[in-house]
């Protein structure tokens, strides 16, 4: 597995500072056209955006607005906001255009498209999370959107890993759905508790356990750590097992599947030894909403999740000096793994009417303006290289962490099978409710590897037979 690069970015961390270097890219840049190598077309370039836009004015003029539908699958928590003002944008800029808003929460989205799928009812554009997208996708009810990026210049600034793993959702190869945001996940760590414990950030796994044993005063009602035993359990603790091990694949060489692996078993007994003792018994059923809570209330010294949750922590802290993002530590074989997907990003469906309108706003989101609004406003990594000189990425410490963290030179990315169609009705509907029946003692963490073992070796068997 090679670790995620760059296309046209080198990242480097001194001094607190990120410098990111692509090509013709500007920090005050509010598009993504490249700039023109010659004044000759340079005037050409303005002669055709003069032309575009006389176009476009009188296509609005004469009334003849197109309608794009558009489907968020994550909707909720100031995120429906975030789109609103990217629409009144985008709108602004189109005026040919209208963008019919639908958000979904991220708990109903995956059912949602399918139905909408079954029915024949498929939005134009649609959010979509990469944990399930294939399973969309290999429908063959989107577009390939090869033609559409090779021709925009967001080609040249986007990240070029993101594009790669995008690319195995379908067994063509093609373009069906773009990254729109880059993140890993780590530790989130309340630094208060810490130094008050005489505590530093953990560095190695040994140090994460014994700290979650020392932070814990069960007398005031505080735990050293979180389990998140409900929604994403499963997917969650695939990312720590992989990071605990440094394991660099699910699947091995021989397509044999790595997640029973004695070093994971070994991982997954400490959680199931931690729970309850360590942790509220109430982890169970623990789901996004109440790792967060248990966190920013102060119940809880560290919990693990991405960097989408910092703007929720800093409302919550006021400052960003009482609380610290940290990169999970090397695993048992020197590899500092991170999860090489926890992607979200869109797809545009073959129900559409008006396919270059509905790229229009896709290229908008991955473009300068749209995709540096959006990953600020949540806190994540934008997939386009320009946005990267940006001052709020500089000035945002999770973000430096973690690009830092990704671009060490023992760092590999390990993605999880999304191009499985199955992959992600196996995490939420079997595996999901096996981590609860491991921690409540109905099954052993070795049977609960054994159970992920089997089915998705089976899925991944029946994938490469067909």
């Amino acid at each position: 597995m090679k670790k995620r690069a760059w296309k046209v970015v080198s990242v480097l961390v001194a001094g607190a500072m990120l410098i990111g270097c692509s090509s013709g890219s500007s920090g005050s840049s509010e598009t993504t056209a490249a700039p023109a190598e010659t004044t000759a077309a340079a005037a050409a370039d303005a002669g055709e955006q003069e032309t575009e836009a006389a176009a476009e004015e009188t296509q609005a003029a004469s009334g003849d607005v197109v309608t794009i539908t558009f489907w968020d699958e994550n909707a909720g928590d100031g995120r429906s906001e975030v789109y609103d003002e990217l629409i009144r944008r985008f709108e602004e800029q189109n005026p040919n255009i209208h963008i019919e808003y639908l958000g979904l929460t991220q708990t109903e989205a995956s059912s949602r498209y399918q139905t909408a799928i079954q029915a024949g009812e498929t939005p134009d554009v649609g959010g979509t999370i990469d944990d399930w997208t294939a399973a969309i996708v290999q429908q063959d009810v989107c577009v390939p959107l090869d033609s559409y990026f090779e021709a925009s210049p967001i080609k040249d600034v986007y990240n070029a890993g993101l594009l790669e793993a995008a690319k195995t959702f379908h067994p063509d190869g093609k373009i069906y759905y773009l990254p729109k945001t880059n993140n890993i996940n780590g530790f989130w760590i309340n630094t208060e508790m810490f130094a008050d414990a005489g505590l530093e950030p953990p560095t190695t796994w040994d140090e994460v356990f014994s700290d979650i044993e020392a932070l814990t005063d069960t007398d005031n009602g505080v735990y050293g750590f979180v389990i998140r035993g409900g929604g994403s359990s499963a997917s969650e603790f695939m990312t720590l097992m992989y990071s605990y091990s440094g394991i660099e694949s699910i699947f091995d060489e021989n397509g044999k599947i790595t997640v029973n692996d004695p070093k994971h078993l070994e991982f997954m007994q400490k959680i199931k030894d931690i729970y309850g003792v360590y942790t509220a018994e109430s982890d169970i059923t623990a789901g996004y909403k109440e790792l967060v809570a248990a966190f920013d209330s102060g119940s809880a010294a560290m919990i693990y999740h991405n960097l989408g949750s910092y703007n929720t922590h800093l409302e919550a802290f006021g400052s960003n000096d009482k609380f610290l993002f940290v990169p999970y530590p090397a695993g048992a074989n020197g590899n500092y793994t991170y999860d090489g997907s926890g992607t979200t990003g869109y797809v545009m469906f073959n129900s559409c009417e008006h396919p270059d309108e509905a790229w229009k706003w896709i290229e908008f989101l991955m473009s300068h303006e749209g995709n540096s609004y959006w990953n600020e406003q949540v806190g994540q990594i934008p997939i386009n290289s320009e946005c990267l000189e940006d001052e709020w990425v500089q000035n945002s410490p999770h973000i430096l962490t973690a690009l830092e963290a990704m671009n060490q030179d023992n760092a590999v990315a390990v993605t999880k099978p999304e191009y499985l169609p199955g992959y992600a009705a196996i995490i939420s509907s079997s595996l999901e409710p096996a981590v609860q029946s491991m921690l409540s003692g109905d099954i052993t963490p070795e049977e609960f590897l054994e159970k992920c073992a089997t089915e998705l070796q089976e899925e991944y068997d029946a994938y490469q037979s067909n």
